[in-house]
This record gives structure tokens, C-alpha cells and sequence, in this order.
């Protein structure tokens, strides 16, 4: 049920990240790629710790949430983004939607598989 719990963090910092995206983009019209990375980051963090006390808290009992853990997840994290941003990118350019946060959900859906793959045997696995 560990997918379940990713999912469901995940899907958290989705919302997190969606309303950062649509309210500088859709509304405040800021440039997609770098309110993309900006909402990446704090989503990231608020997934980082979640993710670290109840998704693989297995794996993390007794570790506590720290920087340099932070940062494999991270690294994880920006394989994910990179994914995401050319996502959005490619989605803007071809449809030109109104609403470039439908862009930005399509992006952060191609990225989870590699961010769940990547924080289960790498950055949360058993120490």
C-alpha cells in the first residue's frame, strides 16, 4: 500500500503546486517554466517531509528528517521536473491553452512514476 500513500501525498503536493502555478501564471501572468520550478520546490519540500514520516516511515524509523536526505530527493525530484517542464513546455507551445495549470497537471502526472521509483530504492530505502 506504499504506491497508495506516495499517490496520495503526492497528489497534495499536486494541489500545492497547481494553485502556486495558477495563481502567478493563469492569474498574475508570470513566465510557466519558472513558476513551474518555483512551485516544484516548495512542493517538493512539503512532499520530502510527508513522504519521510508516514509514506516510508519503515524505512526511516529512527532517522530524522534532514538536509542532505532532503537533497537525494531532490535529485530525484529534478529528473521528475525536468519531465514536467518539457511536458508543460511542449503543451503550451502545440494548444496554447487558457489555462496553462491543465499544462502544469499534465507535466507533474508524467513525472510521479520516476519520482516514486526513485524515492523507493534510492531515497527512502531501508538504511
Amino acid at each position: 500500500m506504499k504506491i497508495v500513500k506516495f499517490l496520495t501525498v503526492g497528489f497534495l503536493g499536486m494541489i500545492t503546486n497547481v494553485v502556486i502555478f495558477y495563481t502567478f501564471v493563469d492569474v498574475l501572468q508570470y513566465p510557466a517554466i519558472q513558476i513551474s520550478v518555483i512551485a516544484f520546490v516548495v512542493a517538493s519540500i512539503q512532499n520530502y517531509i510527508i513522504n519521510h514520516k508516514w509514506t516510508f516511515v519503515d524505512a526511516t524509523i529512527g532517522s530524522p528528517v534532514s538536509y542532505a536526505n532532503y537533497f537525494k530527493y531532490l535529485s530525484v525530484g529534478i529528473i521528475s521536473l525536468s519531465v514536467n517542464l518539457i511536458v508543460l513546455q511542449t503543451l503550451i507551445d502545440s494548444y496554447q491553452p487558457d489555462l496553462k495549470v491543465v499544462a502544469q497537471i499534465a507535466g507533474i502526472c508524467a513525472g510521479t512514476l520516476i519520482n516514486y521509483l526513485g524515492s523507493k530504492h534510492w531515497v527512502f530505502r531501508a538504511y
